[in-house]
């Protein structure tokens, strides 16, 4: 129940706060994330730049202060493949942001300005892995969910 709760907070938390958001959803991750399982996403762009933010909600036995993610974006006969590094501190020692000993909810700006086409797809996995290892971790503990968000690109004006 706290679960629902909760993504019906953060979702209201979003529309209410922005009313240009073209897309957002979450996705659960059970029992640890996969390497080998992409988390994928599905939206309609619309006919002018957006920004694309993912959202991760971790839990105190995630064992890393970051996390590798493989991106994917494909629309028409485009592909944009990036790997990302996202540090879940926010100072120099290391603390997480996150708003709770127990959970920790994170948002990373992770394309700016983009013009994509209708019909995209989205795909992320992670890659994240222990120093004395050269592949990635099979299962991922500690991550509860993955989420996209899309909306409109809005010029700053300093």
């Amino acid at each position: 129940m706290k679960k629902y709760l909760f993504k019906i907070f953060i979702l209201y938390f979003f529309i209410s706060c922005n009313s240009e958001n073209y897309f957002i959803e979450f996705k659960d991750i059970n029992d640890g994330w996969e390497h080998k399982s992409p988390v994928i996403f599905n939206f309609f762009a619309p006919q002018e730049p957006v920004n694309i933010s993912i959202m991760i909600r971790v839990d105190k036995s995630y064992p890393f202060s970051n996390i590798f993610l493989k991106s994917k974006i494909m629309y028409e006969e485009n592909v944009i493949i990036d790997t990302l590094e996202l540090d879940l501190t926010n100072n120099e020692k290391g603390i997480f942001s996150g708003n709770s000993l127990s959970l920790q909810n994170h948002s990373f700006l992770i394309a700016k300005k983009v013009n994509l086409s209708k019909d995209v797809t989205f795909e992320v996995s992670h890659a994240s892995r222990f120093l004395d290892s050269i592949n990635a971790v099979k299962k991922l503990n500690g991550v509860l969910s993955v989420g996209l968000l899309v909306e409109k690109y809005q010029n700053e004006k300093i």
